[in-house]
């Protein structure tokens, strides 16, 4: 027999784990480079030096990209049966009475060509042509930084762009962050520090997406239409600012995103507040919604606080 054969789930979890780690080296590189906060530091030296200094990092996402991809499509082919996965011959499996069982994991399994033919003829979604040149621009990237002795080709912009083209198209919009964040909040010393605050600042991870990939590229990845105006969140605002820093960074939005919305929701949070549509009271601010917090109305553009009329 052919023992522990593995599920679907099982391909599904290392496919995410090999994405989400792919994510987690580019954004420790950004973020280590964004903690020297100086203005003569930034001068003298680039993000773009810091990548080029990384460039084992980012051979290192690549390849767990290219395996995240892999997995992914052999989870799909589990879902038939994960016998199709094994390389041998049928005269060659150790199925018949005399021959000795062997577990599944010490077979050979398909890749390359044979894993993405049998993957296109079980998927249960439809399969187009752009996610089939999208997995061959990954292939031979990849096959570039196992056996080539240059410099990886690929960019930083592009591979996050990868990444998280990867994760949407595999997952569906939001898993790239969903699953980022979630890896964090699954660490076993995840709330030591302080477990509102590591909560919010899973706002890190969109800031990076957004500086790399800017907004309408970033905006194909989130389900909520990020090309609108920006406020503060609330709750996210009060934490960070209450015993961390100062959070600039905006990531709710008006749902849906109409002049006269009562509703706005964070997507770094996963939060919904209602909010009061009339003009903030600050002389150079042009924002119009704000957020009653226990009878304080504060304005969610400019988080400045409005005397009660």
């Amino acid at each position: 027999m052919i023992t522990n054969l593995p599920t679907y789930k099982d391909f599904e979890d290392v496919s995410k784990q090999c994405l989400t780690q792919a994510f987690n080296l580019l954004y420790k590189v950004y973020d280590n480079y964004n903690e020297y906060d100086d203005d003569v530091i930034r001068a003298e030296v680039s993000l773009e030096q810091i990548w080029e200094h990384n460039s084992g990092t980012i051979r290192t996402s690549l390849i767990l990209l290219h395996q995240g991809i892999e997995t992914f499509m052999k989870s799909a082919i589990c879902k038939t049966t994960p016998l199709l996965l094994i390389e041998k011959t049928r005269t060659d499996w150790p199925t018949l009475p005399s021959r000795a069982d062997k577990e599944f994991d010490s077979l050979y399994t398909i890749s390359g060509e044979a894993l993405l033919t049998t993957f296109c003829a079980v998927s249960e979604n439809k399969i187009t042509e752009e996610f089939i040149e999208f997995i061959e621009i990954v292939r031979q990237k990849r096959n570039e930084a196992i056996h080539g002795a240059n410099k990886v080709a690929i960019k930083a912009k592009e591979l996050l762009d990868h990444i998280l083209n990867a994760y949407t198209y595999c997952f569906g919009k939001d898993a790239w962050f969903l699953e980022t964040r979630n890896f964090n909040y699954e660490n076993p010393l995840f709330g030591y520090f302080d477990w509102d605050i590591e909560y919010a600042v899973a706002y890190k991870h969109l800031d990076f997406a957004l500086d790399i990939l800017g907004k309408k590229k970033l905006n194909k990845y989130l389900s909520t239409d990020i090309v609108g105006r920006a406020y503060f969140c609330p709750e996210c605002k009060r934490t960070i600012d209450g015993d961390y820093g100062y959070l600039e960074s905006k990531w709710a939005f008006l749902k849906p995103n109409k002049p006269d919305s009562t509703n706005i929701h964070c997507i770094n949070c996963d939060a919904e507040f209602n909010v009061i549509r009339k003009d903030c009271q600050a002389e150079n601010c042009k924002g119009n919604v704000i957020h009653d917090y226990d009878g304080e109305e504060t304005c969610l553009t400019c988080f400045e606080y409005q005397e009660n009329e």
